[in-house]
């Protein structure tokens, strides 16, 4: 089973010959990731919420029982240093940090994904003017060619004959 970065990049390679194909997924693929930011986004917010909800928590024990932090003076610096310190508030930090970082990576591969949209447009317009086409020749460049070959064989026989 492939991982979420592993699909991720394979969601936007583009496949150059089947434009059509990559054209008809990519609204499809571009709304999945595009809820799936979406919802890490409110995950963000969430781990924030809890993160404060934390925080706050932790001031008002440390202001009301100082001495069990082992507080002589009691600042809003040492406050706040001795809530960063607390496992609760390095635990919710973390889970923080955690969610967003799933969401900055949804988000690039959203972005990815409008890269791929403009991308998918220039290589159309390419195959449109002919860009991948084989290359035809015209008729006096037949000719020409057909004449080469011809004094080739010519030239072939007569060594051979010699």
């Amino acid at each position: 089973m492939a991982t979420r970065k592993e699909e991720a990049e394979s969601i936007t390679e583009i496949d150059k010959d089947n434009l059509d194909k990559e054209c008809v997924n990519l609204p499809s693929d571009y709304r999945r990731f595009a809820f799936l930011s979406a919802e890490s986004k409110r995950d963000v917010q969430e781990a924030k919420a809890y993160a404060d909800v934390v925080s706050a928590r932790l001031g008002l024990q440390i202001r009301k029982n100082p001495a069990k932090y082992d507080i002589e003076k009691l600042t809003e610096s040492i406050v706040s240093a001795t809530i960063l310190v607390q496992e609760e508030q390095v635990e919710a930090t973390k889970a923080l940090i955690k969610v967003q970082h799933r969401y900055e990576m949804t988000q690039a591969v959203v972005w990815a994904m409008e890269h791929k949209k403009r991308a998918l447009t220039l290589l159309v317009e390419l195959h449109g003017l002919g860009y991948f086409s084989d290359v035809k020749m015209s008729s006096k460049g037949k000719e020409a060619v057909e004449e080469m070959t011809k004094k080739q064989v010519r030239t072939r026989r007569r060594l051979e004959k010699e």
